[in-house]
């Protein structure tokens, strides 16, 4: 089977993707064959590519995370799949393709009747959010949370999800111009540009509607968790608003450290000594991390299936949806990219036509 593929060919931002013909052999044991029929693009794709991540795959390879398609063969001993299933999928890399073999267990079955296309657009973005919710910082009915970007495509996930807790009030930064989408999802909109996120936090009333704004640590001048995907100094800031004694910020990305096309990974170590390391030694109770799937999943192996399952469930019910998706066609990865880099509303999704 012949695939094309759009490969990262090295760190820079013009000319950076390059289209080729791979030959896909047939599945060996225990995988199956995928004709890819979407992908998800995401910002993380980006800081792949231009490395501001660590440990992050080298050019020249295949970006993109998650993927849904059609088994076309499975290898020997592969009993829970047969060619026809539409499945989905994420990866560390690899989802800008046509055609993928991967391991019959990471492959997880789509709902009849969901268009390739959602399920692009939500697949990545409300996993981990999902899993930053219930795993990392196990949120719960009558707790405060803090969403930056909340009008963003991880954002939106993380305020609908949070609906569906129920009895949890969110508090999400955003510019001007997307207050409103937070606030259509009953959380506490905040513009980034104009107001400071931790006095905001920190001025909300008590059920006794008392104005706290003195009391930083106060049970209504805090909150139980924030997740922050900035980086740098920020992360130090969206730790000062935790609640002391049990507060967790968890981190998921660090775009401060790529701006105007250009990275600064002093800004990324800054984040990750200042804002990740430095605060868990001290002795508050408040605690820091670093949310990265794949690490989850070597301590809870079954939380990817039955997440991703969840998500896909979700999808289905019409309980979930992006703000909005975009399509364009694989081999016009480029242009998703650099709408990327301009700043894209909405999700945005690679489909195959082949």
């Amino acid at each position: 089977m012949q695939t094309t593929q759009v490969y990262a060919v090295n760190r820079e931002q013009a000319n950076c993707l390059e289209v080729r013909a791979t030959e896909l052999p047939a599945p060996p044991a225990g995988h199956a064959r995928v004709r890819v029929e979407a992908a998800g693009v995401s910002y993380g794709d980006l800081l792949f590519q231009r490395g501001v991540i660590p440990g992050g795959p080298k050019p020249p390879f295949v970006p993109g995370c998650d993927i849904v398609g059609v088994v076309e063969s499975v290898g020997d001993g592969v009993t829970t799949l047969r060619p026809g299933d539409r499945v989905a999928a994420l990866v560390v890399s690899g989802g800008y393709t046509t055609g993928i073999t991967l391991p019959a267990e990471r492959l997880v079955p789509v709902p009849e009747g969901v268009d390739p296309a959602a399920v692009a657009a939500v697949a990545l973005n409300y996993f981990i959010a999902y899993q930053m919710l219930h795993r990392v910082a196990k949120v719960r009915s009558g707790q405060r949370i803090l969403v930056h970007g909340a009008s963003g495509g991880v954002g939106l996930a993380f305020l609908q999800l949070a609906e569906h807790i129920g009895g949890v009030t969110v508090f999400g930064t955003a510019s001007a111009a997307n207050l409103d989408v937070v606030r259509r999802h009953g959380a506490i909109a905040i513009d980034y540009n104009n107001q400071d996120f931790a006095n905001v936090v920190r001025a909300t009333v008590d059920p006794a509607g008392e104005i706290n704004a003195a009391t930083a640590y106060d049970e209504y001048g805090t909150v139980d968790a924030a997740f922050d995907p900035i980086g740098g100094p920020h992360f130090w800031r969206s730790y000062s608003v935790l609640r002391k004694g049990g507060g967790r910020l968890v981190a998921y990305g660090q775009s401060e450290a790529l701006r105007g096309g250009k990275r600064n990974m002093a800004i990324g170590a800054l984040g990750f000594l200042g804002g990740i390391i430095l605060p868990n030694l001290k002795p508050d109770g408040r605690r820091t991390g670093f949310y990265n799937a794949w690490a989850l999943e070597k301590k809870q192996p079954q939380a990817y299936r039955e997440d991703l399952a969840q998500v896909l469930d979700l999808l289905s019910a019409d309980k979930i949806a992006p703000r909005s998706t975009t399509t364009l066609p694989l081999t016009e990865a480029t242009e998703a990219f650099a709408q990327l880099e301009r700043g894209v509303t909405g999700k945005l999704v690679l489909t195959s036509t082949e």
